[in-house]
């Protein structure tokens, strides 16, 4: 996996044709597995309220259509339950599969840690558009305009090598501390969950924790 996050800063220039690696079929809830629990940087971004009793760190690639999945289906009710009331806050962290999950991770940042999870949910909703797209950077910078980045600004982001590397040091820290293989990938607690959880299933882990 360290050699494959490699290829993908090395594919930040050349992304077409690149295979998407993700999680299997999501048919049934995996069994989670013992992990470390994810320390927390001030630089984190996340839904919810930092003091939300139990933690919940995603690791998701842009290009991911399970994460599509997640964000689409299963984050808003999470909004409306676990998180919106104060039980749950949910972390993401960058796991870029390719180099244009790459190059939307960082636009993400462009805006600033206050605008970058409206640009998330932006991206995850129309990711079949952008994803798909003939020039998919520049269906990216007009996605970018509708969180109030200039193109030149989200370009100058999408070509920042500095920030390429901060978010594969944050793959990084995922693959070889807490065992992260493929997207999406949950850790609640001390627990790995490989993709393929509902809502429900949270909400039963959720309130386990907090017990």
């Amino acid at each position: 996996m360290r050699n494959m996050l490699k290829a993908v800063a090395g594919a930040a220039t050349f992304f077409a044709g690149v295979m998407i690696a993700v999680s299997p079929a999501l048919a049934e809830r995996p069994s989670g597995e013992a992990t470390t629990a994810v320390e927390i940087s001030d630089q984190d971004v996340f839904y919810g309220s930092a003091d939300a009793p139990v933690t919940i760190v995603e690791f998701a690639s842009l290009t991911c259509p399970h994460c599509m999945r997640f964000h689409t289906e299963v984050m808003p009710k999470l909004k409306e339950g676990l998180i919106g009331e104060g039980k749950v806050r949910l972390i993401y962290r960058d796991f870029p599969l390719d180099g244009l999950a790459l190059r939307a991770s960082a636009l993400t940042r462009c805006g600033g840690p206050e605008r970058r999870l409206a640009i998330l949910d932006l991206l995850f909703e129309s990711q079949p558009v952008w994803r798909n797209s003939q020039d998919p950077l520049t269906s990216l910078a007009q996605i970018g305009k509708l969180a109030g980045l200039k193109e030149e600004t989200s370009r100058a982001c999408m070509e920042d090598k500095g920030m390429f590397d901060q978010i594969i040091a944050e793959a990084q820290v995922g693959e070889t501390q807490h065992g992260v293989r493929s997207t999406p990938t949950l850790i609640i607690g001390e627990t790995r969950y490989g993709g393929g959880l509902t809502a429900e299933d949270i909400t039963d882990i959720a309130d386990q924790i907090a017990k």
